[in-house]
């Protein structure tokens, strides 16, 4: 598997930004810029919090398990794979 699936799939596997890292044996920076590259490809698609849970019209709202409050304040991301 290459490191763009495994990013790709521990993505689709719900897991934070740190577990990932410490999976790929990669360090959280050069996640993120993965991350990003991916997301400016179309890979993936960063989830607007501001319609998240509590906001209303998010088409995650029904599987998203993140506080939408919490999220913006600590300023928490998420990508949905496209």
């Amino acid at each position: 598997m290459t490191t763009t699936e495994a990013i790709l799939c521990g993505i689709e596997g719900v897991c934070t930004l740190e577990e990932l890292a410490n999976e790929l044996d990669m360090r959280k920076p050069m996640l993120m810029a993965r991350i990003e590259f991916m997301a400016r490809a179309g890979y993936l698609c960063e989830v607007s919090l501001g319609k998240c849970k509590g906001f209303g019209g998010c088409t995650m709202d029904k599987t998203c398990g993140a506080p939408a409050s919490e999220s913006v304040k600590v300023g928490m991301r998420m990508w949905i794979l496209t």
